[in-house]
């Protein structure tokens, strides 16, 4: 506190120091600066890829009943998918008609 109260009353003696502290302050303005664009352009990025997926995604809609396969891990390696079933439809979750 005792630096802020120096640098905002200009009662600092020492040149060196007022430029260290003003560069530190003046790096934070930066930094939130920086980060404020880099969310921007986060939300840019995501936006865009959103349309590019939403071009070509389909909504399935399943009842129940139905036989479906199911993309799961393979039991030798998790990153490995394969595809499992038929299996049947025993219930619907978090359909809206």
């Amino acid at each position: 506190m005792h630096i802020l109260r120096e640098l905002w009353t200009k009662n600092i003696e020492e040149p060196e120091v007022k430029t260290s502290y003003e560069h530190v302050l003046n790096l934070r303005e930066r930094l939130g600066d920086t980060l404020k664009i880099a969310r921007e352009e986060l939300e840019k990025a995501q936006g865009r890829q959103k349309h590019y997926y939403d071009r070509t995604a389909m909504c399935r809609k399943l009842s129940v009943g139905e036989k479906v396969l199911v993309l799961l891990p393979t039991d030798s390696n998790k990153l490995l998918m394969q595809w499992k079933g038929p299996f049947e439809v025993v219930a619907t979750v978090g359909v809206k008609d």
